[in-house]
């Protein structure tokens, strides 16, 4: 397969300056084989504003800096998951952004991101901005355009709901492409799309050369004055091999060659001198006098001198020892001849070195017909030596017998008197094991017990000794964090209050982690609870932070990274005889995220499995079930709302099975965030589906056109752009990103509920949930996921009455909190949490009251 080499050309047509052009069209190629860019691919860029000025240049460069920070820092291996967290990352940063401007300032962003890894071609794509493809001669636009193909069902008008910075989520498009030699991609403002069809961006696609695409865009551009028109295109084209040289000699080449050689030889040598005489090379103009000689090839000439010697290293001189030892013993034999006469016996062994035998004196003689004297002979030399026969006078010989006879009788009592001296040894007890194995000294077990024991009272004394200190310091911690709890009794104000609470909470954090307080240790376990539930009531007076207690995990979504968005619990009914109703109030219902393949699970309600109930693609009569988008509780049933081709449609339950109608007027409907429904009465509410909208389908009448319920002159100075979800208690309540409450009965805006000010402070709120029959009685239950936490505020006032939570050392984290339920069974109230995967029970803690036992808490 050969390999692709990747050509880029922009243009960009901005009033401002070059920077703006940088800002809408950004490339990255790889500067190290080694770098992220390198390991993921080359990315290509271009972002489009839905309005321009300054304003709309600054979110692109917020947009660009943070897809490409984000991207190329993703540990994911996975190139689609990268850019799917990168363009979350993007959106959310835009939408903070516009968050913190009017509403007439606010900016929405498109963008087109390329991916380049090898042949493969990877492109996310957020309208408005274009995108077209070439691959294999086949040619496609993303996003599909009326220009194009009129009767596509893909090409719908654009939405800027579905722009980033419109909303906290966003959908991308994602495709990806094999691209083989001569294939390309154009990335283009979205003003292109009515100027470009099939055939012209086929055959400018198809053309080698980028730049000529790029000059018929431009003329395209001041034709029609398009307002900052920008493009990119990218090609890819075959790699260039290099091309190998093969030069055959001739014989006229050879004897040139030869020549070059001593040629090259002299200007080695010439060189060589001019190193050593410390002289510099001449210059080209004094060279220029001379001759041009004839180019010589570079396998041809003479290798430059070695800065070492070729030659071998010398060997050392031998030492000179002078003359041999023969020699000079021959030396000294002739200048003491008469003093000192050498003897041939006299002379040492190494005279004789490297002569075959030694030389034996001739007046040694041995009797070699002595066979006594021979065979007696041992292998340690005799006590008492004798002498050859032949080497004793008469006089000896004839004194032989009596001799020997003296030395047996010495020998014998000198044995005797040795034998007398020597004690006896004592017998080595041995075993029953091997008889000749000789057996050491015994173990001295005794020694080796009492050293153990020494050691082991060492031990437990060093242990006792550290068990003593750590206690001492466990109960100086305690004694701390009462003093603290006892000054916060007795504080002025708020602030001394806090101050107090946190150190005593540094007190019981060191608490926690020492290993003394557990429950094999009761009383220091029972004080460090008790402790505990004083510093919680402390926190809930002067905080109003509360805390679950025993939060219970009903169920976990079935997929590994699937979500929940909503749960539905049924209210608590009694007097019910109606089999399919009892079997209904047994579960609880929630409602997925995905907005591809969303469904509705069904949990029973002392937890377990979640179960599909209804799934895309389920046949229902005579339609097809879509995305599940919606569901509540209507009267004694649960029903859904799917967003399918035709439109939007409503599910209920005759007995077992499942019935549809179509909701009037959805097929116009463009969801711009997560779609709220709401039932009361038995009339269905509906937020999301019209901008700025609530709709109602009064019951029974469902197929039918819904109501505009708001009231058009009541609106005139309430923003509703930033309205994040609804309920119902006969008065309808919108809720804004921060916290506000917009309160409307009969279509009219009668008010606003604002939260009080509270620490930490609130930012962004996710959505909410409230109870009561009146706006006179029962609370708002705000979700805030940004601090782990549920405010339980006021209907009327806006009095936080308390933060709910979960305690850190617990094993669960609100961090992905979603939605909320709240139910009443006329004895104790629950909350069903929705976090991340999880459907979280647990019991809504009491208010706070006073910390000070005589009633006046800290405010």
């Amino acid at each position: 397969m050969s390999r692709i080499a990747i050509q880029s050309a922009q243009f960009g047509l901005v009033p401002e300056n070059k920077q703006a052009q940088r800002a809408l069209i950004s490339e990255v190629i790889p500067s190290s084989p080694f770098g992220p860019e390198a390991r993921k691919g080359q990315l290509y860029l271009v972002v489009e504003a839905t309005d321009q000025g300054k304003a709309s240049l600054a979110a692109c460069e917020l947009v660009a800096g943070v897809v490409q920070r984000a991207f190329y820092r993703d540990t994911s291996s996975s190139i689609t998951s990268a850019l799917r967290a990168a363009i979350r990352a993007a959106n959310k940063a835009l939408y903070e952004h516009n968050f913190k401007h009017a509403t007439d300032k606010r900016v929405l962003v498109g963008l087109t991101c390329a991916i380049v890894r090898d042949a493969d071609l990877f492109l996310v794509q957020v309208q408005p901005a274009q995108a077209y493809i070439l691959s294999e001669g086949r040619i496609r636009a993303l996003p599909s355009h009326a220009v194009w193909d009129p009767t596509s069902t893909n090409a719908l008008p654009f939405t800027q709901a579905t722009a980033l910075g419109a909303s906290l989520f966003v959908e991308p498009e994602l495709y990806r492409a094999s691209i083989g030699a001569g294939g390309g991609a154009l990335l283009c403002s979205s003003n292109f799309a009515q100027l470009l069809n099939r055939t012209e961006v086929e055959a400018r696609l198809g053309q080698d050369d980028a730049t000529v695409m790029l000059k018929r865009l431009e003329e395209l551009a001041h034709t029609h004055e398009l307002d900052s028109p920008h493009a990119l295109v990218i090609r890819f084209t075959p790699e260039a091999k290099p091309r190998n040289r093969q030069v055959v000699p001739s014989k006229s080449a050879t004897r040139t060659r030869q020549g070059s050689q001593m040629a090259g030889m002299r200007e080695w040598v010439d060189k060589l001198r001019r190193t050593l005489r410390g002289r510099p090379e001449r210059s080209n103009q004094e060279e220029s006098d001379e001759p041009e000689a004839e180019p010589i090839d570079l396998m041809q000439r003479m290798p430059e001198e070695p800065t070492y010697s070729a030659a071998p290293i010398p060997r050392a001189t031998p030492i000179n020892l002078g003359d041999g030892i023969g020699d000079r013993y021959a030396r000294l034999r002739e200048a003491r001849a008469d003093t000192a006469p050498l003897r041939l016996e006299n002379l040492p062994p190494s005279t004789f070195l490297g002569e075959g035998t030694v030389p034996v004196s001739g007046n040694r003689r041995i009797d070699l017909s002595s066979e006594e004297t021979i065979s007696g002979a041992g292998p340690y030399r005799p006590r008492y030596e004798e002498r050859p026969l032949v080497d004793l006078t008469w006089g000896e010989r004839l004194a032989l017998p009596f001799h020997r006879m003296s030395n047996s009788v010495n020998g014998y009592f000198r044995e005797r008197r040795v034998r007398r001296t020597v004690q006896p040894q004592r017998p080595i007890h041995r075993g029953n094991g091997l008889s000749y194995r000789r057996k050491g000294p015994p173990f001295p077990w005794a020694l080796f017990l009492g050293l153990l024991l020494m050691i082991t009272i060492m031990v437990i004394y060093g242990m006792n000794l550290s068990r003593q200190n750590d206690q001492q310091i466990v109960l100086e911690y305690f004694t701390v964090a009462d003093e603290q709890l006892a000054t916060v009794r007795s504080a002025e104000d708020a602030n001394e209050a806090l101050v107090t609470l946190e150190f005593a909470r540094e007190a019981i954090d060191e608490l926690r982690g020492s290993a003394l307080i557990t429950t094999t240790n009761p009383t220091l376990w029972l004080r460090y609870q008790e402790l505990q539930r004083e510093y919680e009531r402390a926190l809930a007076s002067v905080q109003r932070i509360t805390f679950l207690d025993e939060p219970v995990v009903v169920a976990v979504h079935p997929l590994a990274t699937g979500r929940f968005a909503d749960v539905i619990v049924p209210p608590v009914m009694t007097n019910v005889t109606d089999t399919n109703l009892l079997e209904r109030l047994q579960y609880i219902y929630a409602v997925d995220i995905d907005t591809q393949n969303s469904r509705l699970y069904r949990i029973p309600q002392e937890g377990g499995r979640a179960e599909p109930f209804l799934s895309p693609g389920q046949g229902v009569g005579s339609t097809v079930v879509g995305p599940v988008r919606a569901a509540t509780w209507r009267i004694d049933q649960v029903v859904a709302i799917d967003e399918a081709t035709s439109g939007f449609g409503y599910y209920f339950r005759t007995g077992s099975n499942w019935n549809y109608a179509k909701l009037g007027a959805s097929e116009i409907w463009r969801l711009r965030d997560r779609l709220r429904v709401r039932e009361y009465g038995g009339n269905l509410y509906v937020w999301g589906a019209v901008a700025n909208e609530v709709l109602r389908f009064r019951s029974g009448s469902y197929s039918d056109a819904p109501d505009y319920w708001l009231d058009v002159n009541s609106l005139a100075d309430v923003d509703l752009s930033t309205v994040v979800d609804m309920a119902v208690d006969g008065s309808i309540y919108l809720l804004r990103a921060d916290g506000t409450v917009l309160v409307f009965s009969q279509g009219q805006f009668v008010g606003e509920v604002k939260p009080e000010a509270i620490n930490p402070p609130l930012t962004i709120v996710r959505g909410f949930v409230v109870t009561g029959t009146s706006p006179e009685d029962g609370y708002f239950f705000l979700i805030d996921t940004l601090n782990e936490r549920i405010l339980q505020m006021e209907k009327v006032s806006g009095t936080i009455i308390q933060q709910i939570k979960v305690r850190t050392d617990g094993p669960l984290r609100l961090d992905e909190l979603n939605n909320l339920t709240v139910t009443n069974d006329g004895i104790r109230t629950n909350l069903y949490l929705v976090n991340a995967n999880q459907i979280i029970e647990a019991e809504l803690p009491a208010p706070p009251r006073s910390f000070r036992e005589s009633g006046e808490g800290t405010q």
